[in-house]
């Protein structure tokens, strides 16, 4: 039945797998934070609003490309660093670096040794692909971080100019601390940095909104195993919840009004404060499996149509629990789970 209902979604939106972003927006200048600075460590901040004129949804980051200046551009060398992203805060940045972060940064490209070519004006010099996929919210700011280990000119300052922005724009702030790349603190200036190319992909799961809690003060927990993408066997878990409990997987296609709504009410019970996030499009009932309270565990896998007309498109899913040792007496519920579908191989 889900397979036969999931046809109707795929008048959706034209498959794409690739956005990128020029970011920050503002005049032109030569800079040479932190690639020909020799060693430091390096952040900074990218304003919601720059990158949202160039990304329409959540998505995974890619990879990211730097680009030179006007002058100075012929040192080609090579620079060990590594890189990593977070998410930052809206109010900017501090000169303390790890306070910058409102969650917990991801090392996207670890410590390794990469190229700085030769080029004429606004020509990519520097391409460094992520190991590791950044999931950026498209809600909070955005936080890159460089440190620098060495380079090819004995770990020393060099030439070479970059292309970025020397105005005080509202869309970047940059901290940096020159000789270590543990610095605690450095110089914050505002609405100066680098010119950013990042490459960006459809494909994420971001948990959105909250448990209600079940028997035992114990909250379920709605899990995915991995991005939904066309063709795949897609699974989908529910934890810590009640033992032996009939549960019911949900997933539709809004989180916006009349969600969220108390589920309990619409059932004819009073209100609970266990929230139904999503319109009920497609649904699965199980029984839990466990044996403690709080350990029952639901879990079942789907075979995705191998078609593209719904990749980049949004669903959303969660799990109903019927739990009489709730604090209500019926039910609670997981948090919900936003999904964007990914291109054919992630």
């Amino acid at each position: 039945m889900m397979r036969a209902l999931f046809s109707l979604c795929l008048v959706a939106a034209s498959a794409f797998a690739q956005t990128t972003a020029m970011v920050p927006p503002g005049s032109l200048g030569n800079v040479n934070l932190p690639w020909s600075a020799g060693v430091g460590r390096y952040q900074q901040w990218y304003s919601a609003p720059s990158l949202q004129t160039w990304i329409p949804e959540p998505m995974r980051l890619t990879r990211v490309e730097f680009f030179a200046g006007s002058s100075l551009t012929s040192n080609a060398t090579t620079i060990t660093c590594e890189v990593l992203l977070g998410h930052g805060f809206g109010s900017g940045m501090t000169s303390t670096f790890d306070n910058n972060y409102a969650t917990p940064p991801v090392v996207v490209a670890p410590l390794q040794t990469i190229n700085l070519a030769a080029g004429a004006q606004g020509s990519p010099v520097i391409n460094i692909p992520f190991t590791t996929l950044f999931t950026w919210d498209r809600v909070r700011p955005l936080v890159l971080e460089i440190r620098v280990h060495g380079n090819g000119f004995n770990n020393q300052p060099f030439l070479y100019n970059f292309d970025g922005v020397l105005t005080a724009t509202a869309a970047t702030q940059r901290v940096h601390q020159s000789g270590s790349v543990g610095a605690a603190t450095g110089l914050w200036q505002q609405g100066v940095g680098l010119k950013t190319k990042f490459y960006a992909r459809p494909g994420v799961m971001l948990d959105f909104g909250s448990a209600c809690v079940g028997g035992g003060g114990i909250a379920p927990k709605n899990r995915t195993v991995q991005i939904m993408e066309p063709g795949i066997a897609w699974t989908h878990e529910l934890q810590n919840a009640a033992v032996q409990q009939f549960a019911i997987w949900i997933m539709g296609t809004t989180n916006t009004s009349p969600f969220p709504t108390d589920v309990s009410v619409l059932l004819g019970y009073p209100a609970s404060g266990c929230m139904l996030r999503t319109d009920p499009a497609w649904l699965g009932a199980y029984v839990t499996v466990g044996g403690n309270p709080g350990t029952g565990f639901a879990t079942f896998t789907w075979q995705l149509p191998a078609v593209t007309g719904y990749i980049g498109v949004s669903f959303f899913t969660q799990w109903i629990v019927f739990d009489p040792f709730s604090p209500n007496g019926v039910l609670t519920t997981t948090q919900g789970i936003h999904h964007i579908c990914a291109p054919v191989g992630g």
